[in-house]
């Protein structure tokens, strides 16, 4: 998914598409503005953990909830706002770090989780 990010010809999907959304932004800056967020949470052990945050022991596992008008969503998942590649970068390397990680017989730093990375996009005219 992240592939190489700083090669451009290796670069994964993940990278490609922090410059596809920010090129368009830029494209249209004098027509539109915009608001982009993100968040960042794991799935680890049937458990919910934000990776958005500074990790302490005994970290809080975050709720899953459902409101009849906006669905499904997470209770208290940070939600940050970015304004560039590198803002967004930057909060995804924060929270990859977060991530539980161990060795297997495959690979050194074998996932132990599932995550989401989410980038939420708002217009205005």
């Amino acid at each position: 998914m992240l592939g190489v990010p700083n090669d451009p010809a290796l670069r994964g999907i993940i990278p490609n598409c922090f410059a596809h959304i920010f090129g368009y932004i830029d494209e249209q800056k004098e027509a539109m503005t915009f608001l982009v967020r993100c968040s960042y949470l794991e799935i680890y052990n049937e458990e919910i953990h934000d990776l958005l945050v500074e990790q302490k022991k005994g970290v809080r596992k975050l709720e899953l909830k459902e409101d009849p008008n906006s669905g499904v969503f997470v209770k208290d998942l940070t939600c940050i706002i970015v304004k560039s590649i590198p803002e967004i970068e930057r909060a995804m390397n924060f929270g990859t770090n977060n991530r539980k990680t161990a060795a297997t017989n495959m690979n050194a730093d074998s996932s132990r989780s599932h995550s989401l990375f989410t980038i939420y996009i708002e217009t205005g005219e």
